[in-house]
């Protein structure tokens, strides 16, 4: 298994979900020109009862076990397509994760394990969504991060990569989703607000 600093993670949590709580009206008036305009208050509602979570008590030191539980709190608290994709996604670290470990003694969850873990979380996701980058969905983030994260093992270059995917959804044609009934102008003038909540939640991370 892999292990955590409990204090770091509920800092970089802590950070990372404010991040997202912040983002909530910029979130919400992409997805108003684009969407149904839900995403913003989706996206925040799951960040505050996972930050309710993370603050109750220590997380737990156990890499798999913070993922798992954190995962519970997104099945609970969140609609919609993002809630769903959100909670596929981090059930499926936590099975990577497991499998990155293997079955060695306890060792601290290395950047290694993380990138391994994520990138089998990203094929999972990829069973249950047929978005793929190009489509104007937060993948479009998500697949940038995943592979520079992997392929440096550095996590800022991971989210330069995902704020740089996020903004290449300006202008494009969207493919999936509620947006497909949207006109070129709302396209042109805003990112895909999935992408971009999800940017803001990787920043706190950095």
């Amino acid at each position: 298994s892999s292990s955590v600093d409990p204090q770091v993670a509920a800092q970089k949590l802590t950070t990372a979900l404010t991040s997202l709580i912040a983002a909530e009206p910029q979130v919400t008036k992409y997805d108003t020109l684009v969407g149904d305009g839900d995403c913003g208050l989706c996206l925040k509602t799951g960040a505050e009862a996972v930050l309710a979570h993370v603050q109750s008590s220590p997380p737990p030191t156990d890499a798999v076990r913070l993922v798992r539980g954190i995962a519970h709190v997104v099945e609970n608290s969140m609609d919609g397509t993002s809630g769903a994709l959100y909670a596929i996604f981090l059930n499926a670290l936590a099975s990577g994760l497991q499998s990155a470990a293997g079955q060695a003694a306890r060792q601290p969850a290395t950047p290694q394990i993380w990138a391994a873990g994520l990138k089998a979380a990203l094929g999972s996701l990829g069973k249950y969504t047929p978005a793929q980058p190009g489509d104007r969905t937060l993948v479009d983030a998500l697949v940038p991060f995943v592979d520079t994260l992997g392929g440096t093992l550095d996590v800022r270059s991971a989210v330069e990569a995902a704020r740089k995917g996020c903004e290449s959804t300006k202008g494009m044609e969207a493919s999936l989703g509620r947006s497909v009934y949207v006109s070129a102008e709302g396209w042109n003038s805003c990112p895909d607000p999935g992408a971009y909540g999800l940017v803001r939640l990787l920043e706190g991370f950095e």
